[in-house]
């Protein structure tokens, strides 16, 4: 697409396709049109030198369980949202993201569906995001009846490392988590895990902040 005073002036020279301009030596269109001429003719020509920068950025990370039982175990439920909400918190931290919004996912076994979401300080630790991700769930698990479906996501990520808050005095939980994450890094997610997810399988091995196209985490069945 081009201005009105451009397509006047390849009017007056007689193109009204981009065929003419192909045809054209660039010499030419430089001469009679300038710089603007040789961008015009490059254009027509797919000629562009400016590098492709792959951008994939993700706005969220999340993992789902669906079960080939419906279950109503509170206990079992909890530990496995535990556990993905661990996993995730991991991840997070080996992409240097911080998460600002969490979320809780429920679906019954009638397939109606409870999400329920919070925004909350910036933070990639585990022993923040645990406690809301249970609070959030002991909300949406409102109808007790059998459940089909858990998930969790973090979403509204930026760019940071998890940094020790104020009053977090008793316990450096930078120092603690990067020796964690060093762990399962050499051996595997599942190598250092809390007691309460024990029961839960893997949610996924792969660092989804590392360029790649983002993966979809698949839904794991217990």
């Amino acid at each position: 697409m081009v201005g009105l005073k451009t397509y006047q002036s390849l009017c007056g020279l007689g193109i009204r396709t981009i065929k003419p301009i192909q045809d054209m030596p660039v010499e030419m269109m430089g001469r009679i049109m300038g710089q603007n001429g040789i961008g015009i003719w490059k254009k027509a020509n797919a000629i562009d030198h400016t590098p492709v920068i792959q951008h994939n950025e993700r706005k969220s990370i999340s993992t789902e369980r669906t079960f080939n039982q419906d279950t109503i175990d509170v206990v079992k439920l909890k530990g496995i949202l535990s556990a993905m909400a661990e996993n995730l918190a991991y991840q997070l931290r080996r992409g240097d993201k911080l998460a600002g919004c969490v979320a809780v996912k429920v679906r019954y076994s009638d397939f109606q569906t409870q999400t329920l979401q919070k925004k909350i300080p910036y933070t990639a630790a585990d022993h923040e995001l645990i406690p809301i991700i249970l609070e959030l769930f002991e909300r949406a698990f409102s109808r007790r009846m059998l459940v089909r479906l858990i998930g969790v996501r973090y979403s509204s990520l930026v760019s940071g490392s998890y940094q020790l808050g104020l009053f977090d005095e008793t316990i450096d939980y930078p120092s603690l988590y990067n020796a964690l994450d060093r762990i399962r890094l050499k051996y595997g997610d599942r190598s250092v895990i809390k007691a309460i997810g024990m029961e839960a399988r893997t949610i996924g091995g792969v660092n989804p902040f590392n360029g790649e196209p983002p993966a979809l985490l698949a839904n794991r069945r217990s």
